[in-house]
Order: structure tokens, then C-alpha cells, then sequence
């Protein structure tokens, strides 16, 4: 089921915003996206990839990330493709992380599923604030 865009820390004061470009990904690819707490205390992070151009929700979900503490979200390249266009090629995602603390690391990844091996990867950059 898609979801519109929907973010409820937009606007809120002390979060921060971190995002890469969109990445193209096949059938036989995914896109992951991964978070790192590079800080000293608790925080939390809310990640979501989206298709793009338009803004439907593909994957989003929530966590608290103790220091050091990592974790990704998976996008399948057939998965949308199928859900939003009745077909199997290639879409473009793009990844949207929120968080209560700068301290955050992350990348968004495109690999084969059969080999593992990594074809792309973006480095999130912090977004400006408004």
C-alpha cells in the first residue's frame, strides 16, 4: 500500500535533515539505506525511500540508535516498479532521513542481489534548513 509523503518532524525545531540524490535501481538490484548514531548519546532516526520524481512512499520506519549503533532499509528495484507502474524495469528512489541529533552518518546504496556487489553509493548530506 503507498503512502503519500507524510512527516511529522517538518517544521519541528531540533531535528535535522539528511538526504542523497536519487539513484536509478533494476529488477535484480536494491537500494539500501543506511544510518549510523556517530554520536555519544541516543537518537532518533526517521528514514524513508521514496520514488521519485513523485512522492510515493516506498519504505519508511523509525528507530532509536544507541552510539554506534547502525541500521538500513531495503527498496528491491522490481518491488515498485511492479506496485506503481504494472511492470518490471527501472524506477529512480531517492532517500529522506530525519533525526534529533546531527550526529548521524549514512549512505544510499545500489547493489546486485545475486552477487552482493555494490554498483553505486551516495554519501547523505545534510539539507538546509528553511
Amino acid at each position: 500500500m503507498d503512502k503519500l509523503l507524510q512527516d511529522a518532524t517538518l517544521g519541528t525545531a531540533g531535528w535535522f535533515a539528511f538526504a542523497a540524490g536519487s539513484v536509478g535501481v533494476t529488477a535484480g538490484e536494491t537500494l539500501r539505506l543506511n544510518v549510523v548514531n556517530l554520536g555519544p548519546s541516543d537518537i532518533t532516526v526517521l528514514c524513508g525511500i521514496w520514488e521519485n520524481p513523485s512522492p510515493v512512499s516506498l519504505a519508511q520506519d523509525s528507530h532509536t540508535l544507541r552510539p554506534g549503533e547502525t541500521h538500513n532499509c531495503d527498496v528491491k528495484g522490481s518491488e515498485p516498479a511492479q506496485k506503481t507502474h504494472g511492470t518490471v524495469g527501472r524506477i529512480q528512489m531517492r532517500a529522506f532521513v530525519r533525526c534529533s541529533s546531527r550526529a548521524v552518518g549514512g549512505t544510499l546504496e545500489a547493489f546486485d542481489n545475486k552477487t552482493g556487489r555494490t554498483r553505486s553509493i551516495l554519501a547523505l548530506q545534510e539539507a538546509p534548513r528553511e
